[in-house]
């Protein structure tokens, strides 16, 4: 069940991280302007920011497992959120060329950028816990014990493979980031969808 969970949230963080965002257009942005290195320690620090989150979100997820009450009422909060993200996702037009990102970056600036676009990007907890939920309610991952650590560790390097593969793809990865169905209406819909089977989980 251990490796189970980190082979979940190994794919789960990989590909929940392609659709394009601040943190993934800018080390395409980096890759493009041939600031490889400088990509490499960026995606490094993200993906470090991320382990911390994921690390608060299980934790979290665990003290409301142990607080029933407290679960059912924030669960329905939980739901309408992704409800509220998934029709934001669905009728928004941004695209990869509305986010810019220094150009002067080295390889230790990449590592601090990485650091302060991570922390200012907090709403990977609420997605992250309502994954996580829905995971482990169907049995897909265990986290207690060795398993917690195994899903911290799954999904920080989820996401920093799915941002090497962003480096290496480079001007590529924009026929991704400017596609409007698969930025916005894919995540859209599978949010929006997560949203309204949590609710009827929880009616019914």
């Amino acid at each position: 069940m251990i490796l189970q969970t980190l082979i979940v949230a190994f794919v789960v963080s990989y590909i929940g991280s392609i659709p394009p965002g601040t943190i993934n257009v800018s080390v395409m942005q980096l890759a493009i302007l041939h600031k490889r290195r400088a990509a490499v320690f960026f995606a490094f620090a993200a993906s470090a920011v991320e382990f911390i989150y994921a690390g608060v979100t299980v934790q979290f997820h665990i003290f409301l497992n142990n607080n029933e009450v407290i679960a059912d009422y924030f669960r329905i909060i939980t739901s309408i959120a992704l409800i509220g993200l998934g029709l934001s996702n669905i009728f928004s037009k941004s695209t990869s060329s509305s986010i810019k990102v220094d150009t002067k970056l080295t390889g230790r600036h990449g590592f601090l950028r990485g650091l302060l676009l991570g922390f200012l990007n907090p709403m990977t907890i609420p997605f992250w816990l309502a994954i996580t939920t829905y995971l482990e309610n169907d049995h897909w991952i265990n986290v207690d014990e060795y398993g917690f650590w195994m899903y911290l560790i799954g999904l920080s390097t989820g996401t920093f493979c799915l941002l090497l593969t962003v480096n290496a793809l480079g001007k590529r990865f924009t026929k991704i980031a400017d596609n409007p169905f698969l930025v916005h209406k894919v995540p859209g819909f599978f949010l929006f969808g997560l949203g309204v089977y949590f609710l009827i989980k929880l009616v019914v």
